[in-house]
């Protein structure tokens, strides 16, 4: 049989008959390796490297043994995880999956788990709680949608704890290096459960899930695969990218990548990345399904170091505050309507409060979702007005400008600050505030865009939203004035009355008193007014 040498310094290495190896193959960041079904390759340990920008990948279809032809062939994966953000580093923590598993292994046993033979284990390199009566919570763990944040694990309490293929975890070390995994390799389809929780007001469906193989995965395979158990307003991948892409082009969005029928369609998911996915409370199965037909031969870098734009027409618009910026995509495409686009809009990642964002609601349909991605027909370039929601702090000083487009010279794109009555071409300049109280929400400020020069425009009657769930009476967009909320019977009668105060973007009004039925609810203020019908059950 043929024999290698242990350390691979090919970019592609294929096995296609049956091969015996030194007792320790190493492949390097950057280099595949592919064993053939119907090949046996037998070797102690396999140990697959990686770096900040390289990773390597074991394809497996056949057989990966030790001597004695039966017992699996010890994997190692030394994953890179990104260094723990700080004031005085570009860090930011990472998301990350497991590539090889043991059947059974803990987070107690990861934390064992060393490179160099025990001088410098996972535990040595995994942030931990600095204070000494808390040094055994790590930066490791799964985020909670019941608790709308990520856990970390206690050695002490979640040393137990089993690890699962598919899970998707946020980790972090200590000066940027690689974590060890063992295990073995997966030659199967993986799931992973699935959940969503009603916090009191609204559903948290975020969860963490990741790619259980040590070779890439077809982003867009993996996206087809699992489309229908994604909810409808965030039908896509949402890659953690550490603030990174934030700057770097189109489908980036403050911490986020953003995967869909739309963006970053080209992208390949690195072995042990993980990332987020808004699931569809009522979807059958709550399960997340990875496939052996998703894994691919090779790829390039993580989520972290971004990928190529995506040069279909569209606008990228960013809004500044001092050193922070965040951004919000509009799209033109056949595909698209004035309404939800399921794989085409994608909203905005909500698992954790932001202090500074900027987005969209839908111009149709608009449930008060706020949109990181909307994509509309390419006619709607010509003549639409986009409502546009911003969260800042009273007395920030924030900037808004296009930060790019490929929308065709002709196109015009006003911003409409409607508190300050005022139109920016945005074309030929930014436009620069101060906040005179702390803004959050809709209906201040409008995208129009179109191909004729804008001279009377007409101030949008309403970007207020209001619907019912159950006995609550929910009123999202902001508020330019205190406003004073009536609701009518179906014979005209006043039957329930209140008064909101300016300002104020999200406000709920407990209808319990009221019997089942059909409503009238009229919000009226000095520059605003919505009438709406109702049903509360």
């Amino acid at each position: 049989m043929k024999k290698l040498y242990s350390f691979l310094l090919f970019t592609a290495l294929c096995f296609t008959a049956n091969a015996q190896l030194s007792k320790t193959m190493t492949v390097s960041g950057g280099t595949s390796v592919s064993i053939a079904t119907g090949t046996t390759v037998t070797a102690d340990n396999v140990n697959l490297k990686s770096t900040s920008d390289k990773f390597s990948s074991l394809m497996l279809d056949g057989d990966l043994l030790k001597d004695d032809a039966v017992t699996p062939t010890v994997v190692n994966y030394d994953r890179y995880v990104n260094v723990v953000g700080s004031a005085s580093n570009n860090g930011g923590n990472d998301l990350i999956s497991l590539p090889v598993k043991t059947a059974d292994a803990t987070f107690g046993d990861l934390l064992t788990y060393s490179a160099d033979g025990g001088t410098t284990p996972n535990s040595s390199i995994i942030v931990n709680n600095p204070d000494p009566s808390f040094d055994t919570v790590y930066a490791f763990g799964p985020y909670s949608n019941s608790a709308g944040a990520y856990i970390n694990y206690d050695e002490i309490i979640d040393g137990t704890v089993l690890l699962e293929r598919g899970m998707g975890y946020r980790a972090a070390t200590n000066n940027g290096e690689t974590i060890r995994f063992t295990g073995t390799v997966s030659k199967a389809d993986e799931t992973v459960a699935i959940t969503t929780t009603f916090t009191g007001a609204d559903y948290n469906y975020w969860n963490t899930v990741g790619n259980p193989y040590p070779t890439y995965i077809n982003a867009q395979v993996f996206y087809s695969e699992n489309k229908d158990q994604l909810d409808v307003d965030a039908q896509a991948i949402y890659a953690y990218n550490s603030g990174t892409g934030s700057v770097s082009g189109f489908g980036t969005f403050g911490n986020f990548t953003i995967i869909n029928d739309l963006t970053n369609e080209t992208v390949n998911i690195a072995p042990g990345q993980g990332f987020l996915v808004a699931v569809d409370r009522d979807a059958i199965g709550n399960e997340i399904v990875f496939t052996q037909a998703m894994r691919v031969f090779s790829g390039t870098d993580d989520f972290i170091l971004g990928r190529s734009d995506n040069q279909s027409q569209k606008l990228r618009l960013k809004a500044e505050q001092g050193s922070t910026n965040f951004a919000t995509e509009i799209y033109f495409n056949d595909n698209a309507t004035l309404g939800l686009d399921p794989g085409y809009d994608a909203g905005t990642f909500n698992g954790i409060s932001s202090n500074f964002m900027i987005y969209s609601h839908l111009v149709e349909g608009n449930t008060g979702r706020n949109m990181a991605i909307q994509s509309l027909a390419s006619t709607d370039m010509n003549d639409v007005i986009i409502p546009l929601g911003l969260k800042t702090a009273q007395g920030q000083q924030v900037t808004i400008s296009i930060e790019n487009s490929t929308l065709p010279a002709e196109t015009q794109v006003y911003l409409e600050d409607n508190q300050s009555n005022t139109f920016t071409l945005l074309n030929s300049g930014d436009y620069t505030f101060t906040a005179n109280t702390a803004i959050s929400g809709t209906g201040r400020f409008f995208l129009r865009m179109g191909t004729a020069t804008l001279s009377t425009p007409v101030t949008e009657a309403n970007a207020l939203k209001l619907f019912t769930t159950e006995q609550t009476l929910f009123i999202k967009g902001q508020l330019l004035a205190e406003t004073q909320v009536s609701v009518y019977d179906i014979q005209g009668r006043l039957v329930l009355t209140s008064i909101l105060a300016q300002g104020s973007d999200s406000n709920n009004i407990d209808a319990s008193g009221l019997n089942t039925g059909i409503y009238i609810v009229k919000l009226n203020n000095e520059k605003q007014e919505l009438t709406k019908k109702v049903i509360i059950k």
